[in-house]
Formats: C-alpha cells, sequence, structure tokens
C-alpha cells in the first residue's frame, strides 16, 4: 500500500509544495476498504524537525513532568527508578500549545477533514519515544479499547513517526480491513497501561516503513501494533487524533450515558493515575 501513496497524493490546487496535501479517490477509497493509509511523503523533514524540537524538551524533562501526563509503556511504575524504555507523554499539544501551530498538525487536520468528509477537529494526541535496544513492542490493539465507549467515534488517526520508521526500530504494522470486524476483547498487561487485543491473526499483517515526512493513518478499530526498537537511537512518534466534533464528542449524551453507566473497574480507559 504504502509504495504508492507517494505518487497519488498530491498538492492541493494553487498551495506550495508541503503546505497542504490532499488524496486521491483512490486513496480514500483504499482508506475505507483497508482502514489503513500509509503516505510516504505528506510533510517535509523540516516541518518533522519543528515538531522534535517542541517535542524533545518535554521528553528531556520527562521525569519531572506531571505524573498524570507521563508513563513508560514498559514497565510498571515510572517511578521506580528504572530506565524508561518506551517513554509515553499524553497530550503533549498541553504542555507546548505550539504544536498546534505545526505544519504537521496543519496538514493532518485538513487530511483528515478530507477523510472524514467534514471539517475536524483536535480530540487527542500522544507521544512515544521508544529507548535504543530494548526488547518493549506495543502489542495489537486497536485504539478504540482506550476510548471507555462502546459506540466508536468517527475519529481519523495519524501516526507521524520523527525519523524513517523502519522494521527495526518499531514501523506501523496493520491488520487489513480489521476494523470491518468490530471491536475485539482487549485484556490488560501486568503494567496497567497497556491493552492487548486477544485473539488477534496477524498472518495478513502489512509493515509500513516510511521515511521522514511519512504518516499512517487508520481508523479506531484497525488492529495495529509496533515492534521494539532494536537501533541504537530513540525512536520517536507523534499521534493525533481529530474527529467531526472534537473532544466535544464525549460530551454528546448517548456518550455520557455509555461511559457513566458503566463501572469504573470495566472502562478501558481506567487507569490508577486518572483522577
Amino acid at each position: 500500500m504504502g509504495e504508492q501513496g507517494d505518487k497519488e497524493t498530491r498538492s492541493a490546487g494553487g498551495t506550495a509544495p508541503g503546505s497542504f496535501e490532499s488524496l486521491t479517490r483512490k486513496q480514500l477509497d483504499q482508506f475505507a476498504a483497508e482502514g489503513f493509509l500509509a503516505i510516504p511523503s505528506l510533510v517535509s523533514k523540516a516541518a518533522i524537525q519543528e515538531v522534535r524540537a517542541l517535542l524533545d524538551p518535554l521528553f528531556e524533562h520527562f521525569d519531572e513532568l506531571p505524573s498524570r501526563v507521563r508513563r513508560d509503556l514498559g514497565a510498571s511504575d515510572v517511578s521506580s527508578g528504572a530506565s524508561v524504555r518506551s517513554a509515553e507523554i499524553n497530550r503533549p499539544t498541553l504542555l507546548n500549545r505550539r504544536l498546534k501551530r505545526s505544519e504537521v498538525f496543519r496538514t493532518c487536520q485538513a487530511i483528515a477533514a478530507q477523510v472524514a468528509g467534514r471539517s475536524v477537529a483536535y480530540t487527542f494526541d500522544h507521544a512515544i519515544y521508544k529507548a535504543p535496544l530494548n526488547q518493549t513492542e506495543t502489542p495489537w490493539h486497536q485504539d478504540h479499547a482506550y476510548s471507555g465507549q462502546r459506540t466508536p467515534l468517527r475519529t481519523v488517526h495519524f501516526w507521524i513517526p520523527l525519523q524513517d520508521a523502519t522494521l527495526e526500530n518499531g514501523c506501523m504494522h496493520f491488520v487489513p480491513r480489521s476494523h470491518l470486524q468490530g471491536f475485539k476483547h482487549h485484556a490488560r498487561h501486568a503494567n496497567g497501561h497497556v491493552l492487548s487485543a486477544t485473539h488477534v491473526d496477524s498472518s495478513r499483517a502489512t509493515a509500513c516503513p516510511l521515511p521522514i515526512g511519512g504518516v499512517t493513518i487508520h481508523s479506531p478499530l484497525t488492529l495495529h501494533y509496533t515492534g521494539p526498537n532494536t537501533t541504537p537511537t530513540i525512536r520517536g512518534a507523534w499521534i493525533v487524533h481529530f474527529g467531526p466534533w472534537g473532544r466535544a464528542a464525549k460530551f454528546f449524551p448517548r456518550m455520557l450515558v455509555e461511559r457513566l453507566g458503566r463501572p469504573r473497574r470495566e472502562r478501558p480507559d481506567a487507569r490508577p493515575d486518572h483522577s
């Protein structure tokens, strides 16, 4: 899939290269059918470097961030004193609001609107820096498992690597058409932070290595996975979600009834550090 994306992504009429890219009808149909899309060249290397310059200082001071926004996805206790293997910061756009003004954010929002067929707004973001030479993988899961809702939101999710994404450093893998098979049961890992889908047939999985400037897009129900980072350098990624109603969607009456009607222990996002 990914090999075709670069040739078929075109600049919107009259815009400067790199300022906005639109998807072809074929790509939109491909996303709808497969549940994901790999675009090898969406933004410039300079645009990615802008994001990295905003995120790097947050991770350099990772231990000083509030515990509610930081966690090690590869360990049970981020304050245990052990080296962080897979550092995650939730909603870094709240910690550095310039991220929302970046070219990458604006371009992804425009693409999300095209995929959704209507205007969209920000719903969520997080960033993950996988440490060098560690065996922490992100297991197969559907993002919807973390939503706390029974009804899937109509969101569009972008995975934006901050360097080349390779098989060796943990690029994205997807199970094609898995978004058409409904929501799967997920089990919580021993560390309490990570959910893993059960009974996943990954034999049809597609790996999506990307050069810097590329992105993947997927549905909340698309099964996906990233492997460990076996390289000597950090593998960084920024993940941004957009939806037709932005963060207000979870306050719709039906969503509130669903969310509040479930015992807290049954909510996938019920984590000890969420107050």
